[in-house]
C-alpha cells in the first residue's frame, strides 16, 4: 500500500511528517523494526523502518547517513520517535531528506513500535488478501466471458466500466485494434501521436507508465496512460488505460484489472494462433506433399485443391521469396526452430509478405517450404500474361521488394516460375522459380527479382512425350546413371558445371570448391561411362539438353 495510505491509520493518529513530502506515495511491501547501528545492512526496498534512534543518540550525524543509504535502497521512509531519545530530527538531515523526497515521520511517544509494526503488517496483509481476490474475481470475470464466445471488444468495453476509465488495444506497431466507447475517436487522435514514439522505445516486459497532457473538446483532462504489454511469443501489442484523476494511477486494483484483462487477452490470442498455426501446417504439408510428387491421386489432388480455390484456372504462376541473409547461420536449423525470437521473426515476415502482395490484387495462396515462402498466383481468363503484362508484374514485385527492404528493413528477394495451364504442371513452375532465385543469388544480387529465363526452351521439351523425353536422357547418359548415391551425384554435378561455365576447368574447379585434377577426374570417368566425346560440339550440345529434360520428366 501506498505510505500516506498508511499513516492514516488510527495508530498513527498523531504522527508527523517532517520531511519528504513528495516521497508519500512512496509503495510500502513491509515494516521493520532496528535499532542496531549497522541497521542500512538488513533493510530492503519499499520497507518502512520505525526506530527510537537509540543507535544515534550519541552521533546524530549517523541519522544522515541512514537517511541517504536508506533513499539509494528505495526504502519506504523513516518513522522515528523523537523525544524519547533523539529530542528533534537535525535540520541537516531533514533537507537532506526533502532533497531526496525521503519521507520522514516523527512518531508519538503513545503507541509503542511492536504495536504500530503489528497493526501496520495486519493491515497491509489484509489489503493484499483483497487485491489477489479482487485479481482472483477479475480474472474469472474476463475469463468466462471469453469461454461465453463474447469478443476481446467486450473485454475491452468490461474493462472500462470496471476501472471508470477509457480503455483501448492497439497492436506493436501503434495501429488501433479495439477501444472502448468511452475511447472517443477525438480522444484516440489525439493519443495515438503522442504514444507513437514512446511505444517505439518500450520494453515488452512489464507495466508502464506515461504521463501526458490530453484535454478533449468535453474538457475531460486525462494526466497518465497505463500501458500493460501483451505478450505470447512475441510482443503482440499494449493495453492502455487513461487517467484523469492521478490517484487512480497508484490503486493496485486498477493495475490488477487491468494485468488480469491483458493475461485473458494474450490468452485468447495464444489460441487464435494456434489455430491460425495449425491451418497454415496443413497448407504447407498440402503444397510440400504437391510440389515434391508425394500426391499421386489425380482424385486427392482436386480435392484438395478445391480448399485452396485452385481449380478452374487457365493460368498458374509460381513464386517464392527468401531473405537474402539468414536470421542466424551459426546456429542449426532445430536450434532455429525452437528460438522464439527467430520465429517471431519469421512470422513478422510472413505478415508482411502477405500483406505487401495483397496490394498486388491477385488471387494467391501463399505457404512456406523449408526456407522459403511461397505464392501461388491463378489467373481468370481476362488476366493474360502476355509479355507486357508480365513486365508489369515484375516491376510490381521489384517495387514489393523495395518497399519491404526501405520500410520494413527486410531484404527479400524473390524468384519466378514459368505460367503454366494445368494443375499438375504447378510443381514445374515452382522448381523453375525455385532455379530462378538460386540463378540470382549464383550471380552475386541482392534484393531482385529473377525470373526464370529458359522458358521458351523448355516449352519446346514439354511438347515431347514424357517417354521419349526419358529415353533420350538415358540414352545420353548411359552407364553414369547406374552408378548409385553421392558419386553418381557428384559426377553429374560436375558435368553440368563444365558446360555452365563454357567448359573452363579452372572456373568448374572453383564453383564446386574441389581441385582442378579432382575435376579432370570426374570428367575422364563422364567420357568413360558414357562413351561421348565431352569437348565435341555436337556432344555437348546433347547433354546440355539431357540436364534441361531433368525438371521435366522428375517432377511428375
Amino acid at each position: 500500500m501506498l505510505l500516506k495510505e498508511l499513516i492514516s491509520l488510527p495508530i498513527y493518529a498523531n504522527a508527523k511528517v517532517v520531511a519528504g513530502h513528495d516521497g508519500m506515495t512512496n509503495s510500502v511491501q513491509s515494516v521493520n523494526i532496528m535499532d542496531a547501528p549497522d541497521i542500512i545492512n538488513y533493510l530492503k526496498p519499499q520497507e518502512l523502518l520505525l526506530t527510537t534512534g537509540y543507535a544515534m543518540k550519541d552521533h546524530p550525524e549517523a541519522l544522515l547517513s541512514l537517511v541517504t543509504s536508506m533513499a539509494k535502497v528505495g526504502c519506504a521512509g523513516l518513522a522515528i520517535k523523537t523525544k524519547r531519545f533523539l529530542q528533534e530530527v537535525p535540520e541537516d538531515v531533514l533537507k537532506c531528506a526533502e532533497r531526496l523526497q525521503f519521507p520522514i515521520i516523527e512518531l508519538s511517544l503513545e503507541q509503542s513500535l511492536g504495536d504500530i509494526s503489528n497493526y501496520s503488517l495486519s493491515h497491509i496483509l489484509e489489503k493484499r488478501t483483497d487485491e489477489l481476490h479482487y485479481a482472483l474475481t477479475t480474472h474469472k470475470q474476463f475469463s468466462q466471458m471469453i469461454m461465453q464466445g463474447k469478443s476481446t471488444e467486450d473485454v475491452i468495453e468490461a474493462l472500462a466500466l470496471l476501472i471508470d476509465s477509457p480503455v483501448m488495444l492497439m497492436n506493436a506497431q501503434a495501429g488501433l485494434l479495439f477501444r472502448s466507447n468511452s475511447m472517443t475517436e477525438e480522444l484516440y487522435h489525439k493519443l495515438s501521436s503522442e504514444l507513437q514514439a514512446e511505444l517505439a522505445s518500450l520494453s515488452p516486459h512489464g507495466s508502464f507508465t506515461i504521463p501526458l497532457s490530453l484535454q478533449q473538446s468535453s474538457g475531460t483532462f486525462y494526466s497518465t496512460a497505463e500501458l500493460h504489454p501483451i505478450v505470447t511469443f512475441q510482443l503482440e501489442g499494449y493495453l492502455i488505460a487513461l487517467t484523469s484523476d492521478i490517484s487512480k494511477h497508484f490503486s493496485n486494483l486498477t493495475k490488477h484489472a487491468m494485468e488480469q484483462a491483458a493475461n485473458v487477452i494474450g490468452l485468447e490470442l495464444m489460441k487464435k494462433q494456434a489455430v491460425k498455426e495449425r491451418s497454415r501446417r496443413y497448407k504447407n504439408e498440402f503444397f510440400s506433399d504437391f510440389f515434391d510428387g508425394l500426391i499421386t491421386s489425380e482424385q486427392e489432388l482436386m480435392h484438395r485443391s478445391k480448399n485452396y480455390d485452385l481449380l478452374g484456372h487457365p493460368v498458374y504462376i509460381s513464386v517464392v521469396a527468401k531473405r537474402d541473409t539468414s536470421f542466424d547461420l551459426l546456429r542449426s536449423s532445430s536450434t532455429l526452430e525452437s528460438d522464439g525470437r527467430f520465429i517471431s521473426e519469421r512470422d513478422r515476415h510472413y505478415n508482411l509478405l502477405k500483406s505487401e502482395f495483397s496490394k498486388l490484387d491477385l488471387r494467391f495462396v501463399m505457404f512456406t517450404k523449408n526456407e522459403y515462402f511461397c505464392f501461388l498466383i491463378a489467373l481468370h481468363a481476362s488476366q493474360h500474361v502476355t509479355e507486357g503484362k508480365e513486365s508489369k508484374f515484375i516491376e510490381q514485385l521489384k517495387h514489393m521488394v523495395s518497399t519491404l527492404g526501405e520500410l520494413h528493413g527486410i531484404p527479400i528477394s524473390i524468384g519466378v516460375g514459368n505460367p503454366v495451364s494445368q494443375l499438375p504442371h504447378i510443381p514445374l513452375s515452382y522448381k523453375e522459380a525455385v532455379e530462378a532465385l538460386q540463378t540470382g543469388y549464383d550471380a552475386r544480387k541482392k534484393q531482385f527479382v529473377q525470373p526464370y529465363r529458359a522458358k521458351n526452351f523448355n516449352n519446346l521439351l514439354r511438347l515431347i512425350p514424357k517417354e521419349e523425353l526419358k529415353e533420350y536422357y538415358e540414352e545420353t547418359f548411359k552407364d553414369l546413371l547406374s552408378i548409385e548415391g553421392k558419386e553418381r551425384s557428384d559426377l553429374l554435378k560436375t558435368l553440368s558445371t563444365f558446360y555452365n561455365t563454357h567448359c573452363q576447368l579452372a572456373e568448374t574447379a572453383k564453383q564446386l570448391f574441389v581441385h582442378r585434377n579432382t575435376v579432370t577426374y570426374r570428367l575422364e570417368k563422364c567420357e568413360r561411362l558414357t562413351g561421348r566425346d565431352l569437348r565435341d560440339p555436337v556432344e555437348s550440345l546433347r547433354f546440355r539438353t539431357a540436364f534441361s529434360m531433368e525438371s521435366l520428366f522428375m517432377a511428375d
